[in-house]
């Protein structure tokens, strides 16, 4: 079941090219941010990185090792949409990469560059945090918190309570989906932990179509149907 899902489904959380990702839609997913609180015109998602522990592999364990969490790790990618889904989710990345290499090397901004720029020459945007650099298609708060103002630190405070909406979106795989959280059951060698994950998340997707989520209901932005997901 598990292979069956990823060869047929993988695509919908592996690109932006849906066919339920309009420009129309992308426009009230910016609206729907902006009567949220977003200080960034035209954001329609948001983007950030996720670390997952994994079980102390045989070979190359330095490259999956974090010194700041003290343990090995993956990392994964995700852009969470208004309306609750993660549109898309790259990965697993060694523990040590950036996230500024991470988008780099997913290549997502290539795939916003034909689908989130409009006719009249305007374009949508991702909000990241300060991990990544402040882009055309990937806006981010003010760095270098000792210089900054009473209002930009407000801009960042506001931004943030926005973003999180990501983390509640890899939140919600691990909700549903326990034995992912298990690291000694996520081994590199023994299993193959990117396709547990990824129908992890598309599965996640398909609970929200059905029943929304703590994201869709706060920025009040629907999800497509379940039909309209999987089409």
């Amino acid at each position: 079941m598990l292979d069956w899902i990823f060869n047929n489904f993988s695509n919908r959380i592996r690109s932006l090219n849906q066919p339920w990702l309009t420009k129309e839609k992308l426009a009230q997913y910016a609206e729907a941010c902006s009567y949220s609180g977003s200080l960034y015109p035209n954001i329609v998602g948001f983007i950030d990185g996720t670390c997952r522990p994994i079980c102390r592999p045989k070979k190359q364990q330095e490259l999956y090792y974090s010194g700041y969490y003290k343990e090995h790790l993956v990392k994964y990618q995700g852009l969470m949409l208004p309306n609750g889904l993660l549109a898309r989710v790259d990965g697993p990345y060694i523990g040590k990469r950036h996230d500024s290499a991470i988008i780099h090397s997913s290549k997502i901004i290539s795939e916003m560059e034909e689908i989130f720029v409009n006719a009249d020459g305007t374009w949508f945007s991702l909000y990241g945090d300060s991990g990544y650099a402040n882009q055309k298609f990937v806006k981010v708060g003010f760095k270098n918190r000792a210089k900054l103002s009473d209002a930009q630190k407000k801009f960042n405070t506001d931004m943030s309570a926005l973003r999180v909406s990501v983390e509640y979106g890899f939140g919600k795989i691990i909700q549903l989906f326990a034995f992912l959280d298990f690291k000694k059951n996520q081994k590199l060698l023994m299993q193959d932990i990117k396709k547990q994950y990824i129908v992890g998340g598309i599965l996640a997707n398909c609970h929200t179509c059905l029943n929304g989520s703590q994201v869709s209901r706060y920025f009040s932005c629907n999800p497509p149907t379940l039909e309209e997901y999987l089409q």
